[in-house]
């Protein structure tokens, strides 16, 4: 279905629905155009950002909290918001009809996946000139003007947004997948989280997907007995939620397994992508009442307080709110995929960004107060309000992050989970070899290989399909979607 549902938008596209604006996006940006960083505080004009009406809000809170700080520098800019809905099912639809309404958004909201699209329509600029004018500034004045990305930020959450050697987004903040536990429920299942060497991430003894499988294995054990029946009822091991990106790539990574070759052709099928395949089926299968993995379709979840382990990117302050673990949760790193025996030593955790790109349709003077509202959001103070805003997840300014500013309030809690393991981190790279406006196809066809694993329910299969077949019908979507 959302295979159909994307190449009939990319159908309308080119045949004629939003002709009256494709010539304006489909020319190529200038990724070499004149800058202006030292923009007037007297300057007027108005600045439309997108966000997203499907986030609860979110978003669009951060945007409202960044306002004030950004017009105290430029107090006649006019900040006007453009609500759309965004999801992976919807994004170029949306896109497609905030370009066709006449009031194209000066910033373009995305994310790790997302942006590919909007490069492939040119719908968002390099902003390597941008950055090259505050670094040659920052060097001229002894830091005391301009920024510099490798003095002060993680600048890998910046690369992630790179295409054929540019980047394109500014990240507002660091999204790294961590796993979070219910202390209760493994206190329940006999397991001490304060003595349990397993729970224990350090450099010399690391969080492995050795650990998590054995943990998640007990947890079973009890789950279906008698007592954890009467407590937990419908209770899981562990909510993976496979078919997330930001997850399975980095198993995918760390397997070596990869839909496409450094030619770009379809290498989905191989002794990588069937060793990894296996460990996930046998995941699934194990646990006598299938009580390890979490079926989407079982209304169980962590945040209900009915999983044990769960894989998220949502800081402390953002799981307390759920309140079925207020008070009773705990973090780890991602599970590092190590097995000298096996031949796995390059353990991946899954990490990507949300952020905004500036619209190659900007007239230069509101393209330079894009650039501000950006430079704004990713300086201390920007940090700080988007912090006082909620964001729960580290920043990506490294006297924020390191401070741990970003959780008041949860010191108890393990906040190294998301700051662990820098060099491990990877972000989703199987598109590059493609066209971009191949992205949703080859996302899609790769989440249904994760959910025919593990979650056969989702894409209308009876019973699970052989790891041969799942392999096999997920190299046919992926031929078909770079097609």
């Amino acid at each position: 279905m959302k295979k159909i549902l994307c190449a009939a938008l990319a159908l309308v596209l080119s045949v004629g629905l939003f002709s009256a604006c494709r010539p304006k996006i489909i020319q190529k940006p200038d990724t070499d155009y004149d800058v202006n960083i030292d923009i007037a505080s007297d300057t007027e004009g108005t600045l439309r950002i997108l966000v997203p009406t499907t986030d609860g809000g979110m978003e669009e809170g951060y945007i409202e909290a960044l306002i004030p700080g950004f017009n105290e520098l430029f107090p006649k800019v006019e900040i006007q918001l453009d609500r759309r809905a965004i999801s992976d099912d919807r994004y170029m639809e949306t896109i497609s009809s905030a370009i066709s309404s006449g009031e194209v958004p000066d910033l373009f909201y995305t994310n790790t996946v997302y942006y590919y699209y909007l490069v492939a329509e040119n719908c968002i600029i390099s902003l390597e000139p941008y950055y090259a004018a505050e670094q040659a500034r920052y060097n001229e004045t002894g830091g005391q003007e301009g920024l510099s990305l490798d003095a002060d930020y993680y600048t890998e959450f910046f690369d992630m947004s790179t295409y054929d050697g540019n980047r394109y987004v500014v990240p507002r903040s660091m999204d790294s997948v961590v796993t979070y536990y219910n202390t209760e429920m493994l206190a329940d299942a006999g397991i001490n989280v304060k003595t349990d060497e397993r729970l224990q991430s350090t450099e010399e003894n690391p969080f492995t997907w050795n650990d998590l499988v054995s943990l998640c294995e007990e947890m079973s054990d009890y789950l279906v007995s008698a007592e954890g029946q009467q407590k937990y009822p419908l209770g899981y091991a562990l909510q993976a939620d496979l078919d997330w990106e930001a997850v399975f790539n980095a198993i995918m990574v760390s397997y070596g397994s990869q839909a496409f070759d450094e030619e770009g052709n379809v290498a989905i099928d191989s002794e990588a992508t069937t060793a990894m395949a296996t460990m996930l089926r046998n995941l699934y299968e194990d646990g006598g009442d299938y009580r390890i993995v979490r079926s989407s379709t079982s209304g169980s979840s962590f945040a209900n307080g009915r999983v044990a382990f769960h894989f998220s990117s949502s800081g402390p302050a953002s799981m307390a709110l759920n309140a079925g673990v207020n008070g009773k949760f705990d973090a780890l790193p991602f599970p590092l995929i190590l097995d000298e025996d096996a031949g796995l030593t390059n353990p991946a955790i899954g990490c990507g960004f949300a952020g905004w790109g500036i619209s190659s349709l900007a007239d230069e003077t509101t393209r330079d107060l894009a650039w501000q509202f950006l430079k704004y959001m990713i300086s201390y103070d920007g940090q700080q309000a988007l912090i006082n805003a909620g964001m729960a997840t580290p920043s990506i300014r490294i006297d924020l992050a390191e401070g741990k500013t970003w959780s008041k309030g949860y010191s108890d809690i393990n906040l190294d989970a998301w700051l662990q393991w820098r060099d491990y981190k990877v972000s989703s790279k199987f598109f590059i070899t493609q066209d971009p406006s191949a992205t949703f196809d080859i996302y899609s066809a790769l989440q249904n290989f994760m959910r025919n694993l593990v979650d056969p329910g989702l894409t209308g299969a009876t019973t699970p399909r052989s790891v041969e077949m799942c392999i096999a019908i997920c190299e046919e979507d992926l031929t078909e979607a770079i097609a």
